[in-house]
């Protein structure tokens, strides 16, 4: 079995990223709220800053839901555990796996890529920052369906084509 995990310090930032970054915003509301009073125009940074925090806290609760920090690989399944806030353990067989999207599987070299299991209904995310990505994409590439295989392989092809262009 082969376990994949996140180096200590990106770990960090993705889990708790979000605290630090909407604590400095809501420091800058704190000036722009106590001067709009004298200058309406403070009405744009006020509404820049509230719609930063908004994006950066939805943006962290979609992530929660699906990254998952440790991933377990064998010749059948995923075991996928350590989740943010949660003590669940999901196990998916790569029989199982409907979909893959995301990241480099929508042909875009970086992003959270996702694996799907249509059985159970079940996704889970991984960034490509997890140590040996490349490993565990290509072992996910191996296993799972050729339907879900071949609709990967004609994203990184399109991709290709882009970059020659």
């Amino acid at each position: 079995m082969q376990t994949f995990t996140y180096p200590f310090y990106t770990r960090i930032i993705y889990r708790y990223g979000n605290i630090a970054a909407t604590v400095l915003l809501l420091l800058y509301l704190i000036p722009i709220i106590i001067g709009v009073d004298e200058n309406r125009y403070l009405l744009i940074p006020l509404a820049a800053s509230l719609f930063m925090i908004y994006f950066v806290n939805k943006k962290y609760l979609t992530l929660y839901k699906v990254m998952t920090y440790k991933i377990e690989a064998n010749e059948d399944k995923l075991v996928c555990s350590d989740f943010v806030f949660s003590d669940r353990v999901v196990v998916i067989y790569f029989e199982d796996i409907e979909s893959l999207s995301g990241g480099i599987f929508d042909g875009r070299l970086r992003g959270v890529m996702k694996v799907c299991d249509g059985k159970n209904q079940i996704c889970i995310g991984f960034s490509d920052k997890i140590k040996d990505s490349k490993k565990l994409i290509t072992l996910i590439l191996s296993k799972v369906k050729k339907e879900v295989y071949d609709e990967v392989i004609e994203k990184l092809q399109a991709l290709k084509k882009m970059k020659k262009k």
